[in-house]
């Protein structure tokens, strides 16, 4: 309300204010009481003016109600009223909106989830307040690449460099592919084969990655020379322990008279035949006593050899008069150790006598108590 009046004593050369209390006047002055005016307002005068009236007295009789300027409501938006600043909403804008001092604090419109434009890891953001702007920092820095299937350096590529990868590692399966490195696929690491399977080759290893080392005899079955003589010398390439060898066809025997091979594998073809009717080795006919030191020896102890016929017994005393085992087309002789021999593949019978008491001599391998049971079952002492 604005006042302006004339008192009787005197007039009034004071400010302009809001609401005017003229000191002194009386309240019928005015038609009405000061309190009308409410509390919180104050009377200004210029000094030197004749303020007039009653300054001790109470109500409209003059002065500004002590109480009301001390607790005067509205006191902070009269203080902001002062300054010219109407209080709002904190805003990131560079500005005090809410008139307490401090400059986008608490801004209303931050805090807010937002996309920053970066990559993986990176790309959720708040917003915040910087510089009196809005701007979209993101919820995580970039660090090392791991393998989890996101973009963690924020480089736009997901478990790129084979994070944690590199490693030698075991892929569990059979022979040459199970040899792995270990490699970041989909997220997790993986033991990926470093060789695929292939053609079984003659190098001890499980190339197709069957479980089996060289099997189907690989590079074998070609035939070749041993380096042996006579009937020894003919071989066949066969795989043995990673390497190609020529192994022999047939195993040297005693020699055969009258058949122009070198049968013993000495390199002389049908020696020491004398007048024998035939090889000390084959049976037949009896032998003439005397045509061979062997057939003496053999028909010393047993007469039979010369009287009658020469018969598998008489080979088998070869071996015991002699000191010479008939082997015919035995790969080895059986006073030996080896591969396991074909039954009846020696004249004197021996091998197959074993074989029937032993199995395992002729179906796996010639071992020694394979040769010890050549004096057992056969009478030979090896």
């Amino acid at each position: 309300m604005l006042a302006w009046r004339t008192c009787a004593r005197g007039s009034i050369r004071g400010s302009l204010v809001i609401a005017t209390v003229l000191a002194g006047c009386a309240g019928s002055d005015f038609g009405m009481g000061l309190g009308s005016f409410g509390t919180g307002y104050v009377t200004t005068a210029t000094a030197g003016e004749d303020t007039g009236g009653d300054t001790s007295g109470e109500g409209t009789s003059g002065g500004v109600d002590s109480g009301d300027a001390e607790t005067g409501t509205g006191s902070a938006s009269a203080s902001a009223s002062e300054s010219g600043c109407e209080p709002s909403d904190e805003l990131c804008d560079g500005e005090d909106n809410d008139c307490d001092g401090d400059v986008d604090e608490d801004a209303v419109d931050a805090g807010g989830a937002c996309e920053t434009g970066m990559s993986g890891v990176c790309a959720a953001g708040t917003q915040q307040c910087v510089d009196g702007e809005l701007s979209c920092e993101p919820d995580m820095a970039g660090g090392a690449e791991q393998c989890n299937g996101e973009d963690d350096d924020c480089n736009g590529m997901i478990d790129d460099g084979n994070p944690g990868g590199g490693g030698a590692c075991d892929t569990g399966m059979p022979g040459a592919c199970g040899d792995g490195v270990s490699t970041c696929m989909a997220g997790s690491l993986e033991c990926v084969q470093s060789v695929q399977s292939s053609a079984e080759q003659c190098n001890d290893i499980d190339d197709d990655c069957d479980g089996i080392v060289d099997d189907g005899d690989p590079g074998g079955g070609n035939a070749c020379n041993t380096g042996m003589a006579g009937i020894c010398a003919a071989g066949t390439q066969q795989c043995n322990g990673g390497a190609l060898e020529c192994v022999q066809n047939v195993g040297s025997g005693a020699e055969l008279c009258n058949d122009g091979l070198d049968n013993d594998c000495d390199g002389s073809t049908d020696e020491n035949c004398g007048g024998c009717a035939h090889d000390q080795c084959v049976d037949g006919a009896a032998m003439t006593d005397g045509c061979s030191p062997c057939v003496t020896a053999v028909c010393a102890i047993d007469s039979y050899c010369c009287t009658t016929a020469w018969d598998a017994i008489c080979i088998l005393e070869v071996a015991t008069e002699c000191g010479t085992f008939c082997t015919g087309s035995c790969s080895h002789t059986p006073c030996t150790t080896g591969s396991n021999l074909v039954s009846g593949c020696d004249p004197g019978g021996c091998v197959e006598t074993v074989c029937l008491n032993d199995s395992y001599c002729c179906d796996t391998a010639w071992d020694d108590l394979c040769v010890g049971e050549v004096a057992t079952y056969c009478g030979v002492t090896c």
